[in-house]
């Protein structure tokens, strides 16, 4: 007897699991469709969303904390000081190998990267993919020996 108790009650939870299916179904079948139309109207990004990053070029100190946090390494950034004045001249982040982890905003501590809202930054090249923040400025010949040494 318990084989043909257990043979109905098979019968019985793959009935109701396909109605508890068919239920779902149906009630997103009479629903309104939720589309959005992407390229003319933008989706609302959340407010701690994590997209292409924000750098505040005048706030920067030139401290490579930003760069040394990075985990794959994909932020260079070129500095040359001349007594207190700083001089970012090279501020770069390569979007092939970010993660967009936030681990370089964090211990930045004049807070002059953080994640903005953008996501689109899609491109046919891989040099299209290395944004350069830092505007370019004219150095001296003494200045370029100052940041190769700095480099290295």
């Amino acid at each position: 007897m318990s084989s043909v108790t257990a043979y109905f009650s098979d019968i019985y939870r793959g009935l109701s699991t396909a109605l508890v299916g068919m239920s779902i179904t149906l009630r997103y079948l009479f629903s309104r469709p939720v589309t959005e139309m992407y390229p003319d109207v933008k989706p609302m990004t959340p407010t701690r969303y994590r997209g292409v990053h924000v750098f505040e070029e005048e706030k920067c100190i030139g401290c490579y904390v930003c760069a040394k946090a990075c985990p794959v390494e994909c932020i260079e950034i070129g500095v040359v000081r001349k007594g207190k004045e700083i001089k970012i001249t090279r501020f770069d982040i390569d979007y092939q190998k970010c993660m967009f982890c936030d681990l370089c905003c964090e211990p930045c501590p004049a807070h002059c990267i953080h994640m903005g809202p953008e996501f689109e930054k899609a491109s046919f090249t891989r040099k299209g993919t290395i944004l350069r923040f830092a505007t370019p400025k004219s150095l001296t010949e003494e200045e370029k020996k100052v940041e190769k040494v700095a480099k290295k």
